[in-house]
């Protein structure tokens, strides 16, 4: 196990590498050569070239094809874990190998190089939420943020019981709303914890229902967010008493604001403050703004806490047609898997509508999803709104994609996604399907998760063989 913890990290490390000049690598081509040796200089890029052609020579079609669509899709980070797992099946296959490309990155000029291309970090990638944050730069932000408040309370001081509060430039300066949305993400770390709110849904003893276990555990944390945010003091729990034009004006620079912070984690907390607040005509084309910027921040649970502050909105009337909306835009954000989490992050919502239209709006978001595992899992949340024609014809879709995943080791799991839907016998021949595909599996560790995902029914399968052994 711990062996294989080295070479995953090694392959990994690989990945990291090659990255920047993947396309280049693919295309192969003098020209593609000549544009890679000007991004990356002349001497780096033939480094990474020979590495490449250390990895991808002799029959290695799979590290190919996922090196392919890692073009196709450069932002998925689905789509890089899958590069890093075929590098790292290279690796096992092939210790030699991994030992002399160990030897090649613990090189010193290696180091230096990779060393060199963390500093030259790119705009794009710190807007992306990569950049190192002190807690210098963490104050300077929300005293920047509260300055901004201030000039706008001083410009519109004669609006009614608006009153200025200072913001301490500390690292206790996040508001209690934020801290309470930050703990409830990043205690949830299996891959369905930005679903909010419990769809009141419970199918047996199964995977599906431990889900909705935990979906239904965001009651409590929504109603504390609720309790604390009465009592918040900061800037935008005064400007959300405001009405009209001021209170748009400011949200739009407040959502500017937010939108250029380069850390992740400081821009998904201002807009998760931000997003709760937000009202008035322009109200569907503001949130569209911020989910767009949390798209953009690279790391999930960040991401997951400005999804989650959507549920004040996704209450009452409207919110059929705001959801609507949003799944109209969804498939303009950036990365493949911000698509799947914000649908998982709606798809609660959509509980007991009769709206078919809005269901098949979400059955398109499913569609402009890279990866097919997630396409999987979102298809999976959806089936159970479906009328029965319909539930058919999307089983027999996530049925067909979980079967014929690229990576085989995650088929058995992503079966165990579409089980509780199926009627016997089906049921019972896609479970044995799933048992059989994870006992191949040779990463002890992924072999036990994909058990695990299965673990529920195993009872079952084995009570219907006694049936028939007893007859």
């Amino acid at each position: 196990m711990r062996q294989q913890g080295i070479v995953f990290r090694l392959a990994q490390t690989v990945t990291d590498f090659i990255e920047p000049v993947i396309s280049y690598l693919i295309i192969g081509s003098k020209k593609a050569a000549e544009e890679a040796g000007k991004k990356v200089g002349p001497e780096v890029w033939e480094i990474k070239k020979n590495l490449w052609g250390k990895l991808s020579s002799g029959e290695r079609p799979g590290l190919r094809e996922a090196a392919g669509d890692m073009v196709i899709a450069p932002y998925d980070l689905e789509v890089k874990q899958i590069l890093t797992q075929e590098i790292s099946k290279t690796f096992e296959k092939n210790p030699d190998l991994a030992k002399e490309i160990s030897f090649f990155m613990d090189n010193e000029e290696i180091q230096r190089i990779m060393a060199v291309e963390v500093q030259k970090m790119t705009a794009e990638e710190r807007s992306a939420g990569y950049a190192k944050q002190t807690s210098t730069d963490r104050a300077k932000v929300y005293e920047e943020f509260n300055r901004m408040f201030e000039e706008f309370v001083e410009k519109n001081s004669t609006v009614q019981g608006l009153e200025s509060s200072e913001m301490s430039g500390t690292e206790g300066i996040v508001s209690d709303q934020t801290v309470a949305f930050e703990n409830a993400v990043k205690n949830q770390r299996q891959p369905y914890m930005h679903i909010q709110l419990n769809q009141g849904i419970a199918v047996e003893d199964s995977p599906i229902s431990i889900r909705m276990a935990k979906i239904a555990d965001f009651k409590q944390i929504e109603s504390k967010i609720q309790n604390k945010s009465k009592n918040s003091k900061s800037p935008l729990s005064l400007i959300a008493h405001m009405e009209g034009p001021e209170k748009e004006e400011f949200m739009e620079k407040a959502l500017d604001f937010a939108s250029n912070i380069q850390y992740g984690n400081l821009r998904s907390e201002i807009l998760a403050m931000i997003i709760p607040i937000l009202e008035g005509p322009r109200k569907v084309e503001l949130i569209e703004k911020a989910l767009y910027s949390a798209s953009n921040i690279q790391d999930e649970n960040e991401r997951a806490l400005v999804f989650s502050s959507l549920a004040p909105h996704l209450r009452g009337p409207g919110k059929e047609r705001l959801i609507e909306n949003i799944f109209v835009f969804a498939p303009y954000i950036r990365y493949g898997d911000a698509k799947f989490q914000l649908l998982s992050s709606l798809a609660p919502h959509l509980y007991g509508s009769k709206n078919e239209r809005l269901i098949e709006k979400a059955l398109e978001l499913v569609t402009v999803i890279h990866s097919d595992y997630q396409k999987v899992q979102a298809l999976s949340f959806l089936i159970m709104y479906l009328n029965e024609q319909r539930k058919q014809e999307v089983i027999e879709q996530t049925l067909e994609l979980a079967s014929n995943l690229k990576d085989k080791d995650m088929r058995p799991e992503a079966l165990s996604y579409i089980l509780p839907y199926l009627d016997e016998p089906l049921k019972k021949e896609i479970l044995k399907k799933a048992l059989k595909l994870a006992s191949g599996i040779k990463s002890e560790y992924q072999k036990a998760e994909a058990l695990s995902s299965l673990a529920s029914y195993l009872d079952e399968l084995e009570k219907e063989e006694k049936k028939v052994i007893d007859s």
